[in-house]
């Protein structure tokens, strides 16, 4: 059973409840009516979020969610009028009545639903349109720059007939003596609508379904069974504390040297804060006097995401905890104690592009990335790299050099020291 919150103007709550008559036996709908925007904000605050999914009246509403809302998980969908419903009418003026296109004054007509194909044929004759795109609705005056819109063209002697969806301006227009059509959807249009959305409810809730297997290893000389045995213990009963302090459906699974944990996508989502902050992370690493490696696996099988969660187990550094994550071809991470990992397309085909062009493995630099940005520095040493990346020093100083000669990086002048040995080396480093 699908629960479905309607929000919709109080002015349009008569024709929005047709749903009524096109609900499927699975849906169930709770309908919010408002009266204006402060009033529309305190419903979407108590009930945005405590359904399956939320439809809308029309633009106006939508996009005040998608604006003052943006945090909000729940799929989103709004009723618009199609282009049967918008020719059915102006066949009747254009044969009936005689009205220009010319002379008419449309609120919704945009881009973004193809101006519902006037352009396609009103060439010189093409009505006065509010605004060429959707955008224009997110603004919150938005009611009064449209009754505005229509007065003034009236007034100005350039349109006979107003069309529009807003009902909050058709009292406006009325008083005004200004002739209008008050467009809405009809059932066709509503039913064709809902069809959508249950499709992406439908959707989501088979993601959500999704098995996740997350692979939790100690990093530790197996020969030293006794310090393997409390490791073993002392990582199940803080994943227990974990499970128990955010209420996670997890089960759990104990090996020797490692933990598996079979979990749902949306729990998913919620403990790797949509893939960008691993909540399990920060707690084992304050809670844990030894680092262990976390990796999520999601695939379209148990066993895929098993071996997923697997390999990204060895991604992640021996000498900190930290997460990463395998999606089929997809490598997210490393997922670091307190921060946060912008995971973008276009940084990520930025690393590739460089991982192609100067031959680095394109892990290496996104661990390198992931550590500048923890850092919040860009200027690092062999040490430095060495513990974030989880290698030895050596390699670390060598992973620099072949920076600096492919210039990613560059040498800083050495600080005169007193003590003896060598100098330590610091390199700045650029990706970008």
């Amino acid at each position: 059973m699908y629960k479905i919150n309607v929000f919709t103007a109080k002015r349009s709550l008569s024709w929005v409840q047709q749903l009524e008559k096109i609900k499927p036996s699975f849906c169930e709908f709770h309908y919010y009516a408002y009266t204006d925007f402060e009033h529309l904000n305190e419903l979407l605050e108590k009930y945005l979020e405590g359904g399956d999914g939320a439809l809308f009246s029309g633009q106006i509403p939508y996009f005040y969610a998608q604006t003052h809302f943006q945090e909000a998980t729940v799929p989103m969908h709004y009723f618009d009028i199609s282009e049967r419903d918008f020719y059915r009418t102006v066949t009747e003026l254009f044969y009936e009545k005689k009205i220009a296109m010319n002379r008419i004054a449309i609120d919704f007509c945009y881009e973004e639903n193809g101006y519902l194909g006037i352009h396609e044929w009103s060439i010189g004759k093409k009505p006065y349109l509010f605004s060429q795109t959707m955008s224009e609705y997110a603004s919150s005056d938005i009611v009064d720059k449209a009754a505005e819109w229509h007065l003034q063209l009236h007034k100005e002697n350039k349109v006979d007939l107003s069309f529009t969806r807003i009902a909050e301006i058709r009292e406006r227009l009325a008083d005004q003596n200004i002739p209008f059509i008050a467009f809405y959807p009809s059932q066709y249009a509503m039913q064709l609508t809902l069809d959508h959305f249950l499709n992406q409810l439908r959707i989501r809730q088979l993601n959500q379904n999704k098995v996740v297997v997350v692979h939790i290893l100690i990093p530790i000389d197996k020969s030293n069974i006794e310090d393997l045995e409390y490791r073993q213990i002392a990582l199940y009963k803080t994943i227990l504390d974990f499970k128990q302090l955010y209420a996670s459906s997890f089960i759990v699974h104990r090996e020797a040297s490692f933990i598996a944990i079979i979990t749902t996508y949306k729990q998913f989502l919620s403990t790797t804060n949509r893939y960008s902050h691993c909540h399990l992370v920060d707690f084992l690493n304050e809670k844990l006097s030894f680092p262990v490696r976390i990796g999520w696996g999601i695939g379209d099988s148990l066993i895929e995401s098993q071996e997923f969660a697997k390999k990204a187990a060895t991604l992640c550094s021996s000498k900190e905890t930290q997460g990463y994550i395998i999606e089929n071809s997809r490598e997210i991470g490393p997922l670091l104690y307190g921060t946060m990992l912008q995971f973008d397309d276009e940084k990520q085909q930025h690393l590739k592009n460089l991982s192609t062009t100067y031959d680095i493995p394109l892990l290496q630099l996104q661990k390198i990335e992931a550590m500048l940005e923890k850092l919040t520095t860009t200027i690092v040493s062999g040490e430095l790299l060495s513990t974030h990346l989880g290698i030895t020093v050596r390699s670390a100083n060598r992973i620099l050099k072949q920076l600096h000669e492919k210039n990613l990086a560059h040498e800083l002048p050495s600080n005169t020291s007193t003590t003896r040995g060598r100098p330590k080396k610091y390199y700045q480093i650029h990706l970008y």
